[in-house]
């Protein structure tokens, strides 16, 4: 979808992954960040990632997409790297961006285009995706205008959150069908990493 940039967030400290950072993770024999890449750059015109390119190359097996590193020290949350993307001057002039976490393997594959028609007709700034009645920001739809109040949050209102900007700015929800899987399950852990590998492998 040449109207739509995609950014994988993958600049998380993995701090319950006790194995070493999630991207690199294997799951049905790829890492982590490769299957959401798999996922996710069909979707879109351009594929982004938001991490450190020392470890995230790693993990990308041969697929190669342009960095961007967030411009904020240390971690501050996803919405940091939201901000660095649209700051950045490496986006295409699309003028939308999707968001998918890097742990997130079981997304859609029609994701961004269900959320892209919701953007349009309802000419709003943000499409997010909600299922079993929970919001998920991190599988969002942003028109790129926001990006001055992505800056406010977080340099002025010092949120690194996307929840409070889903509340202020004009959002439309769309209630995702209840699956056997859940889509939007996203690894956290060894643990869940056990429980998706089991998913696939039945």
């Amino acid at each position: 979808m040449t109207d739509v940039d995609g950014l994988i967030l993958a600049a998380g400290r993995s701090s319950r992954m006790v194995s070493g950072n999630k991207v690199q993770a294997l799951l049905g024999g790829k890492t982590l960040l490769e299957q959401v890449i798999d996922r996710l750059a069909p979707q879109v015109g351009s594929l982004f990632i938001n991490g450190d390119p020392a470890i995230c190359k790693k993990a990308c097996g041969d697929k190669l997409y342009p960095f961007i590193e967030d411009r904020l020290e240390a971690f501050q949350g996803p919405l940091a790297g939201l901000y660095s993307a649209l700051a950045s001057d490496q986006l295409s002039d699309a003028p939308y961006l999707m968001l998918s976490p890097c742990d997130g393997p079981f997304m859609p594959d029609n994701l961004v285009a269900e959320l892209y028609q919701r953007i349009v007709s309802e000419n709003a700034d943000i499409a997010c995706v909600r299922y079993q009645g929970f919001s998920q920001p991190t599988f969002t739809l942003w028109n790129k205008s926001a990006v001055g109040a992505v800056e406010r949050a977080l340099f002025v209102d010092k949120n690194g959150g996307f929840k409070p900007l889903l509340q202020t700015l004009n959002t439309v929800y769309l209630d995702w069908p209840e699956q056997s899987i859940n889509p939007f399950f996203s690894i956290n852990s060894c643990e869940d990493l056990a429980l998706a590998e089991a998913t696939l492998c039945p």
